[in-house]
């Protein structure tokens, strides 16, 4: 079975039938995959197809909100608790709800969310041949270091970490992957596909250190690399020899420069080429921007200064 169908199937499941049925009706008129379905409290229904928000011409109610999250969670809100606190659901298929609702706040800890008023329900999709480049980055090098892929949300930043997975675990020359997968979503849909090891919900610095104690991998794939002590985990992976394929969020490679972590990451080479995905023609082909490391100290200290001014 069509895993994005599988996907979509199970995120249809979670919503009340008059909101599936609106989503699909307004499917039969779209030639690409839905991405993400969008649900906000006495606002129209959206999906996302193709890059462009498309309404559903109907309304969402507080009702179908409570039906929407309990469903996701599987009746049982307590069990995901945790991750509701960090602002998303993900199912056992692999689907991600983002939420929007009011924070309790306790000693400045989100304790709960309540009231929530809006959900981005995000369908894992495969799109064959959507890491063919990057790999080729890899090979370039003969697979002797790491990759970042960086992009503004929602350009395909998952989807082709999804796909590289498949192409660096899969067929007679699979390497030892080892997938950080924190959030579930790196992984949904491929683990019958591939001989990874998958650490499903694991904090990345965790996960990584895990993952180099314990499973000898070649390469470590996780995603969104955003804060300091994702990059410190990512260095001490680089120290031990073990390539890391991650991604962060930057519309452009003079943001990215700016971020004073990734700077670090830089200055120790952990990652021997910088992938830019800047957007998709109408194909559904990345639109990318190639940087190496051995260029990359004096646009560092240009963005800089640029910063300065």
């Amino acid at each position: 079975m069509d895993k994005h169908i599988s996907a979509l199937d199970e995120a249809l499941s979670c919503l009340p039938y008059r909101l599936t049925a609106a989503v699909l009706k307004r499917a039969e008129h779209i030639r690409t995959g839905i991405c993400e379905i969008r649900l906000r409290v006495g606002r129209e229904l959206y999906i996302t197809c193709g890059g462009f928000n498309i309404p559903c011409g109907v309304m969402c109610t507080a009702e179908d909100m409570d039906h929407t999250v309990r469903r996701l969670c599987g009746n049982s809100l307590y069990s995901h608790s945790e991750t509701i606190r960090e602002g998303y659901i993900t199912t056992p298929g692999g689907v991600r709800a983002g939420i929007c609702g009011r924070a309790v706040v306790d000693r400045g800890e989100i304790a709960t969310v309540t009231d929530i008023a809006s959900l981005n329900i995000r369908i894992p999709t495969r799109v064959r041949g959507a890491a063919d480049a990057a790999y080729a980055l890899l090979e370039e090098d003969s697979f002797s270091s790491g990759l970042l892929v960086y992009s503004a949300p929602g350009v395909g930043k998952t989807t082709l970490l999804r796909e590289l997975a498949v192409k660096l675990a899969s067929g007679e020359k699979a390497m030892r992957v080892a997938i950080v997968d924190s959030r579930c979503e790196i992984a949904a849909g491929i683990n019958e596909a591939i001989t990874a090891d998958v650490l499903s919900g694991y904090p990345r610095g965790k996960g990584i250190e895990i993952a180099i104690r314990t499973l000898s991998p070649q390469y470590i794939i996780c995603d969104e690399i955003s804060s300091a002590q994702d990059a410190e985990a990512v260095l001490e992976a680089g120290a031990s020899g073990v390539r890391i394929i991650a991604s962060a969020h930057a519309g452009s490679y003079a943001e990215l420069c700016r971020s004073e972590f990734m700077k670090n990451l830089n200055r120790e080479a952990v990652f021997g080429t910088y992938l830019g995905l800047l957007g998709r023609d109408r194909r559904g082909k990345y639109k990318t921007e190639i940087s190496k490391t051995v260029n990359l100290e004096e646009e560092i200290l240009q963005a800089t200064a640029d910063t300065i001014k």
